[in-house]
């Protein structure tokens, strides 16, 4: 190969990266933008198969479907009181890059459970469960296929968990563990810089129990507040008026 065509070689790796890395971005931020309701209809038409990996289809559906039901509770909009010339609105919306934990004790329904539940607050999410490689390909796929946008979901189960955990801007850990694999789990996270790592925990793995809780979903989520001046846009002229005054 002639240096001419070396050096084109090496410019198309270097951008690459950057273009997939600005596609990816954008695909994660239109998957955080849709509603929750709309998040919920791609990963329902997925939930039917995806219970068919559990032991309990059946179970696994129902909980699935326990958990697609908060869709509502996501998209849900508070308005708040605020200073007379502007309204406030209290939202949730998605906490960020998400990593689904399934330590090698995990059961399939909680890990899956999880994941779902990360998908459905609009976050990406990496799914490291290494002992059930087959598995999480074959839940990405089934995924993919039913809308969910491609990036959203990726699997990492060739890296080490305590590299993963380091990664940089990793806004929540979903994990399913006993507690004392919890417990491990938890002092490496504290011990990551960076921002705060939220850890979403599941250590019921027959019962899920803590999935049934009303706030669950909510840990996935991050609260938001729209300021909007009503005055600068329409408001009472009077208030215009004393403002200029």
């Amino acid at each position: 190969m002639s240096q001419i065509q070396q050096s084109v070689s090496q410019q198309q790796q270097h951008k690459k990266p950057a273009n997939f890395k600005g596609q990816h971005t954008q695909r994660c931020e239109a998957w955080r933008l849709l509603t929750a309701q709309q998040r919920a209809e791609h990963l329902s038409i997925a939930c039917q198969e995806l219970s068919e990996l559990a032991a309990d289809s059946a179970k696994a559906k129902r909980l699935f479907d326990h958990l697609l039901a908060q869709a509502e509770k996501l998209d849900m909009v508070t308005e708040l009181e605020g200073a007379t010339g502007e309204s406030n609105a209290l939202y949730v919306t998605a906490r960020g890059k998400t990593m689904i934990v399934g330590i090698a004790s995990a059961e399939v329904l909680p890990v899956i459970g999880q994941l779902i539940a990360a998908l459905l607050a609009g976050n990406e999410v990496i799914l490291h469960y290494p002992s059930h490689d087959e598995l999480c390909e074959k839940v990405c796929r089934l995924l993919r296929q039913a809308g969910v946008f491609e990036d959203v979901i990726s699997v990492a189960n060739d890296s080490q968990l305590e590299v993963l955990l380091h990664m940089g801007r990793l806004a929540t850990v979903g994990v399913v563990a006993s507690e004392q694999e919890l417990a491990a789990l938890a002092a490496t996270i504290a011990s990551t810089d960076g921002i705060l790592t939220q850890v979403v925990a599941v250590t019921d793995m027959a019962g899920c129990q803590e999935m049934l809780l009303p706030d669950f979903i909510l840990r996935y989520s991050t609260e938001r507040v729209m300021t909007i001046n009503t005055t600068a846009i329409g408001g009472n002229a009077k208030l215009i008026e004393l403002g200029m005054g």
